[in-house]
């Protein structure tokens, strides 16, 4: 394998991970830090899901 697709892995499984940790933040019902407009601000994770879907 090249070192590209070493790397697109990674992403591609950080990218899943970060997905299954909203998906539990929202069955939680628990708000997370998203970075908007150079600052973290909280969201609630059920509107971040959405988002995503």
């Amino acid at each position: 394998m090249k070192k590209e697709s070493y790397s697109s892995m990674a992403l591609n499984a950080m990218h899943r991970a970060s997905k299954e940790a909203i998906e539990k933040a929202a069955r939680l019902d628990l708000k997370i830090p998203v970075w908007r407009n150079g600052q973290i601000i909280f969201v609630k994770a059920k509107e971040k899901l959405q988002n995503l879907s």
